[in-house]
């Protein structure tokens, strides 16, 4: 089994966050295999999803062993409103796919947190993506914790919703499918190369809410376009999720988390500026660095008087506190309201997400 090297300065900077005994139960989980998880796409399926229709499936499968552009994009949005989809939802239900990925061989246990998220393993380590049902966008594969940050946003239909980093499109489609296709999502990239994926996941995915953007995120705010709610998922050091990429450990290094705080704040004072009065952002990172969190968090609330934090709930879903103090500085009160979760708390990727109106 591969090892990686751990960076003396990765690990004095995460005794320092963490103190001894915790530093090492952080590396022992960012050290274990991810589990595999799936999300049902009820965009394409009937949602028959309930307690007692997954009790055969789920029990007995445990037991057996988820300005031209401006106005290009505001006549498009004009256009996806007075849209109304085709009722393409296949007579197929959730439970169906369920059952036949179970006669596959694959063992499934519900994510306590979302109804539609699946813990999925397979006795051959088989991919979760190839099979036919993954192909026809029955279901898509996504990380546990990836699903918090659309179910902390609670995306209605009929709303105009900005997703500002999209790219692959896992939260985007999600989004989409609470939102039941109706409204509208700005699905927005920087990078060329990661629209691709989006574009043939939403497509894959059965969106037709959706528009693609290309666009540095710190420039929406010059738009004139406001949003009901925006998810600013941001590009992020990923050190929460080390244990589906030990590239990161190699990677990590001080500088380079003070570049992407600085992006982070800048990207968080434009995602609010983009909101309506009333709006809500969700920010999240899959970073446990507090100068990705609380601390860009924390610089919205100095920066913006009527930025205020909302309480998250979510049943089920166990969560650690954020910091409220890092290197001297003393953060907002109202920080205590985000939320942490370390791999321990879920047996998923860290994560870090806020939600904050606008007043």
């Amino acid at each position: 089994m591969y090892t990686p090297k751990i960076k003396k300065s990765f690990e004095k900077h995460y005794k320092e966050l963490l103190g001894e005994d915790k530093y090492g139960l952080f590396l022992d989980w960012s050290l274990k295999a991810l589990k595999k998880s799936i999300r049902i796409n009820t965009i394409k399926i009937r949602d028959d999803i309930s307690f007692e229709t997954l009790k055969e499936i789920i029990l007995n499968s445990q037991e057996e062993n988820q300005r031209k552009k401006l106005e290009k994009v505001s006549k498009n949005i004009d256009r996806l409103y007075k849209f109304k989809p085709y009722p393409f939802k296949l007579n197929v239900k959730a439970t169906d796919i369920l059952k036949r990925l179970k006669e596959q061989g694959w063992e499934l246990c519900r994510i306590p947190f979302y109804k539609y998220g699946f813990w999925v393993e397979h006795p051959e380590r088989r991919d979760v993506g190839n099979t036919i049902e993954f192909q026809l966008g029955y279901y898509y594969s996504q990380e546990a914790a990836s699903m918090i940050p659309p179910i902390a946003l609670d995306p209605k239909p009929g709303e105009l919703i900005l997703d500002m980093a999209a790219a692959p499109g896992s939260k985007t489609t999600q989004i989409a499918m609470h939102m039941e296709n109706k409204g509208c999502i700005i699905a927005n990239d920087v990078d060329v190369h990661r629209i691709s994926a989006l574009a043939e996941n939403l497509q894959k995915q059965g969106v037709t809410n959706t528009i693609i953007t290309k666009l540095d995120g710190r420039r929406f705010k010059y738009l004139g376009i406001k949003f009901d709610k925006i998810l600013l998922d941001t590009p992020c050091s990923g050190t929460g999720a080390i244990r589906k990429s030990y590239k990161t450990l190699e990677i990590w290094n001080i500088n380079m988390i003070k570049r992407l705080s600085k992006l982070q704040r800048e990207l968080i004072l434009s995602a609010f500026d983009s909101l309506k009065e009333g709006g809500i952002l969700v920010y999240s990172t899959c970073s446990v660095e507090p100068d990705e969190n609380e601390f860009v968090v924390n610089y919205l609330l100095e920066k913006r008087e009527n930025a205020k934090i909302e309480k998250i709930k979510i049943p089920n879903l166990k969560k650690s506190e954020p910091f409220l103090e890092w290197r001297g500085i003393k953060f907002y009160e109202d920080i205590k309201y985000t939320i942490r979760l370390w791999p321990w708390n879920n047996d998923t990727e860290g994560f870090y997400i806020a939600k904050i109106k606008k007043s």
